[in-house]
């Protein structure tokens, strides 16, 4: 049996203090009912850190050290989205909406700042995803 924290067990959304890259910032959320086991695996490897992949222009991504399987799986995605992918160990954030192919996890969202500012980095750029404590 795995004990999970009670702060860990919250329905309420899960504030992300930061999404970094470069010196520009964004704050986003995680909703636990969205995913709930994914979410709370990412929870015991934030903060995460990573080199920044692109998919054909509809996101961007980062490798992630987490082995889960399919969890709610969706295909479709909104412009702002943050999702993992459990074929590809990788969480992304939506860059339009999209249609895929392959169904991900949904997490939750990015809450504020300029999405579209996303489109002009390059891969291999580091993205840094922390989580606020309140």
């Amino acid at each position: 049996m795995i004990f999970v924290p009670s702060e860990f067990q919250s329905v309420s959304p899960l504030p992300i203090k930061r999404l970094q890259i470069r010196h520009l910032n964004w704050k986003g959320e995680l909703k636990r009912h969205l995913s709930p086991l994914t979410v709370n695996k990412l929870l015991g490897i934030f903060p995460i850190y990573g080199r920044i992949n692109s998919y054909e222009g509809r996101f961007i991504y980062i490798q992630v050290g987490l082995q889960i399987g399919s969890e709610k799986p969706l295909n479709t995605f909104k412009k702002g989205d943050l999702a993992f992918s459990p074929l590809g160990n990788f969480i992304c954030i939506f860059l339009g909406d999209a249609l895929l192919n392959q169904k991900m996890n949904l997490l939750g969202r990015i809450t504020s700042g300029n999405i579209d500012i996303l489109q002009s980095f390059r891969v291999g750029d580091n993205l840094r995803i922390e989580r606020s404590l309140k």
